[in-house]
């Protein structure tokens, strides 16, 4: 098909193909701009379902118009096989980028927001994608996302026009599970949509969930080694939390994913735009500025995992070394005088050093014996960032601007 002119478009090259088509990249003769033509494969264009699902998915998308969903031109048909006119992205798909590098959070909340935000438009016009997943999920050259094929989309209500299904029922026949046909990718499919139980925006949500997911493990926590293992995972086990694999990823990316994740549909985001606004505050929250958000508000951030005795044998470690030094200091101190001598004519410098030594050694001492034996009010009653009480001797007031702030 390659070089053929198909109207009023000149096929320049193929760019892939699928389950509903096949995509080459096109001229436009007549506005001079390059497009995109998806063509439903010869073979299928005589099963009037996978025409009507295929008209189907031009009416869906074409009643969208937002910068996170493909633009969808047009529709046309030549010699008998259908074709979708939309709009030609350059880039790669989400599932080119998956496991092949770590991904930053704030990028992560990006892609997550903008598909959250291109979902909320299409669940506004009563369109349910049903097949979220990488390989639907475009990125584009400038870092935008794109939401591609909407074959599957199921309509909750009537578009503009009603699409004709035909006499047979297609569309029942065909998202019929009954039936035994699945219709989505079984990993990304929510449990309702295994069990064949009506599907609503949530559904979306919860393959959105697996997506963000995988982009910041690497993996679908819920692939098997069949479909029907897969299948086996998704109705029975639950995602491990996300930081088992990615222990960057914020407390609060990990709670966002879980009730995306949410077994029973009742239980997940009750709409795109409440899983978006999490999503952009908690990116809000990692921004450098550090503005706040509601989600930093809900408690202090989880401290450092290190255990106190490990804290303990590094300050005692601190110590020691400042013991050495001063060991060395007063050894070599007759070169320090002879070199005092030299340079300023008086053993000023030596004495400094001999100073220094004699007050240093006693506190390092002190703090060493405190680290050793763990005494409960070091590091507590009298820290530098904290004023001692004023009954304290004057000894340990003295000592407060040595002490460590924290143990």
């Amino acid at each position: 098909m390659v070089g053929q002119t198909i109207s009023h478009f000149r096929i320049l090259e193929r760019l892939g193909g699928g389950g509903m088509g096949v995509v080459y990249k096109a001229e436009d003769t007549s506005l001079g701009r390059s497009v995109a033509l998806k063509f439903l494969p010869e073979e299928l264009s005589r099963d009037h379902q996978a025409v009507d699902r295929f008209r189907r998915e031009a009416r869906a998308a074409s009643a969208l118009n937002h910068p996170h969903i493909c633009t969808i031109h047009a529709i046309d048909q030549h010699e008998g096989v259908f074709f979708i006119v939309m709009e030609l992205l350059e880039g790669q798909t989400l599932k080119y980028y998956i496991g092949k590098k770590p991904f930053n959070t704030v990028w992560l909340l990006d892609v997550g927001t903008q598909i959250a935000a291109a979902l909320d438009a299409a669940h506004t016009k009563g369109i349910i994608h049903r097949d979220i997943k990488p390989a639907n999920l475009f990125v584009t050259s400038s870092g935008q996302i794109k939401v591609l094929d909407f074959g599957l989309a199921k309509l909750l209500r009537p578009l503009a026009s009603r699409v004709s299904i035909g006499a047979t029922g297609a569309d029942s026949a065909t998202l019929s599970t009954e039936a035994g046909l699945l219709v989505g990718t079984v990993g990304y499919m929510a449990p309702e949509q295994l069990e064949g139980e009506p599907v609503d925006p949530r559904t979306d949500l919860y393959a959105l969930g697996l997506v963000m997911y995988e982009i910041a493990t690497g993996r679908n926590p819920f692939l098997g080694q069949s479909p029907s293992s897969t299948i086996a995972n998704i109705l029975k086990e639950e995602a491990p939390p996300v930081e088992q694999h990615n222990p960057v990823a914020p407390p609060e990316f990990g709670r966002i994913l879980q009730k995306c994740l949410r077994k029973r549909i009742d239980e997940r985001y009750i709409s795109a735009r409440d899983l978006a606004v999490d999503l952009a505050a908690l990116r809000r929250s990692l921004e450098p500025s550090g503005r706040g958000s509601a989600i930093m508000a809900a408690g202090p951030a989880p401290p450092l995992s290190i255990s106190r005795g490990a804290v303990r044998a590094l300050l005692m470690l601190i110590q020691l070394s400042y013991l050495a030094m001063y060991a060395l200091a007063l050894y070599k101190l007759h070169d320090v005088l002879r070199v005092s001598h030299e340079l300023y004519g008086s053993p000023v410098l030596g004495g400094v050093l001999l100073t220094a030594g004699v007050l240093g050694v006693p506190v390092r001492l002190y703090q060493f014996t405190a680290l050793a034996f763990d005494y409960l009010d070091f590091g507590r009653k009298y820290r530098w960032s904290s004023r001692p009480e004023p009954d304290a001797p004057a000894f340990l007031l003295w000592l407060s601007l040595f002490q460590p702030s924290a143990i």
